[in-house]
């Protein structure tokens, strides 16, 4: 937890201008008496007379947060006599206008509240009684909210205009209570301060999924944008972005996502290689296929083109996907081949027609084949996944030269294939 340097806690001899029963008050509050003094400030106070004096309530806000400091006293009890100080101290400004009574104390009493707040949010953080832990964080964070924006200093030290650990912290502390909601309202704050670094990115990235599962589409846009202007080089915002498009069922609206990914980043691969997964899937998967399979195909191929352009030599992956697609485009052709039962002319015609087509498709299969087949051969080792694309190109090619009736080509690829669990 974050510490900070000790501040003296000044009791001032007294205000000016005060009367006996403030005189009273105050010998009680130097013998650290905290119990008869709080008894005597809150009999001053109960007094029409004395209610609107801002001498009572700058002695009330010192006494109330002496007390919470006392020996045995429950955490809940303290912060409560903290946060009436605070508010006691706050009624003594607008009660004088000149300030006199905290100005004269350099407002330390602000300052010392701030620190023993965040000390028992720290205490209480590290005895995991995370809500006690909040309340105390929150209450550190409204005091130097209040402190920095009036520009009050103690002896030359000034908070920060945003106090961002212990936004931090009271973010945590929110969390780790369960109170996801809250939490959030703390970690947008950090955000919409722009704080950078890497400690920071969970923050953006925590918000990012928060909105993406509670649908909400506006905040998840900004903090999407942010993200990305603060942390350029992360791939997440871009993930989230699909994700977001994705959940929302739309294909057309996924497709046009990653064509417009595309254009925005036309040397990354990853992103036409996505969109060549997702057309594959719906192609050769997908309960219900597009309406017209051969638009689809082309469309197919030439965003694997693409990607496998884009990939280069970095991996095999689009060209995995290409061998696969090719297979299943020329056997389709195949299957066609076979369906059409009967002698007639125009029969025999569209069979011999599907048949080249095949065989056409077939050509195209093999150097994307052979080129995934030659990868995985060159390979010192092979992860387990790296094996079953491999045996598995393997077992495309033997099938692809048994179709050109290249039986000793086709025996070569069975005879490599019985040897990948080696490798």
């Amino acid at each position: 937890m974050k510490k900070y340097f000790l501040m003296a806690t000044v009791l001032l001899a007294g205000v000016a201008a005060i009367g006996q029963s403030l005189e009273d008050i105050n010998k009680y509050m130097l013998l650290n008496q905290n119990k008869k003094a709080k008894e005597l400030v809150d009999k001053f106070l109960a007094e029409s007379k004395n209610v609107n004096k801002a001498d009572g309530w700058f002695y009330k806000g010192r006494i109330y947060n002496a007390a919470s400091k006392d020996s045995g006293i429950a955490v809940s009890e303290a912060m409560n006599l903290k946060i009436q100080s605070f508010e006691a101290f706050k009624k003594c400004q607008t009660l004088d206008a000149k300030d006199v009574s905290l100005k004269n104390e350099s407002y330390v009493s602000y300052f010392d509240l701030y620190q023993t707040f965040f000390q028992l949010g720290a205490d209480e953080y590290n005895a995991k009684n995370y809500k006690s832990s909040f309340e105390g964080f929150k209450n550190a964070l409204n005091i130097h909210e209040y402190v920095s924006s009036r520009g009050y200093e103690y002896k030359g030290f000034k908070f920060s205009a945003f106090d961002t650990t212990t936004t931090e912290y009271t973010a945590s502390a929110a969390y780790l209570a369960k109170d996801t909601v809250t939490a959030m309202e703390y970690y947008k704050k950090i955000a919409n301060a722009n704080i950078g670094g890497e400690k920071y990115l969970n923050i953006y990235q925590s918000l990012a999924e928060y909105y993406l599962k509670i649908k909400d589409e506006s905040n998840l846009k900004a903090i999407l944008e942010k993200g990305r202007t603060i942390y350029p080089q992360d791939d997440y915002w871009t993930e989230v972005e699909i994700e977001a498009v994705a959940k929302a069922g739309n294909k057309q609206a996924l497709h046009a996502k990653y064509e417009e990914l595309m254009k925005r980043n036309p040397g990354e691969y990853k992103w036409s290689y996505n969109l060549g997964v997702d057309l594959f899937n719906g192609l050769y998967t997908a309960d219900e296929k597009p309406t017209n399979p051969i638009a689809a195909k082309a469309k197919l191929t030439e965003v694997l083109k693409t990607s496998i352009a884009a990939q280069g030599d970095k991996g095999i992956e689009a060209k995995m996907l290409m061998t696969r697609h090719a297979y299943n485009d020329a056997y389709d052709y195949q299957d066609s081949a076979k369906k059409l039962k009967g002698m007639t002319p125009d029969i025999v015609k569209k069979r011999n027609e599907a048949k080249a087509m095949f065989l056409k498709k077939v050509d195209e299969c093999l150097p994307y084949a052979e080129s995934v087949s030659s990868f995985y051969g060159a390979q010192a080792t092979l992860k387990p996944t790296q094996k079953s694309n491999y045996k598995i190109v393997l077992d495309l090619l033997s099938q692809l030269y048994s179709a050109k009736n290249d039986l000793k080509k086709a025996a070569e690829y069975d005879k490599k294939k019985a040897t990948v669990d080696n490798l």
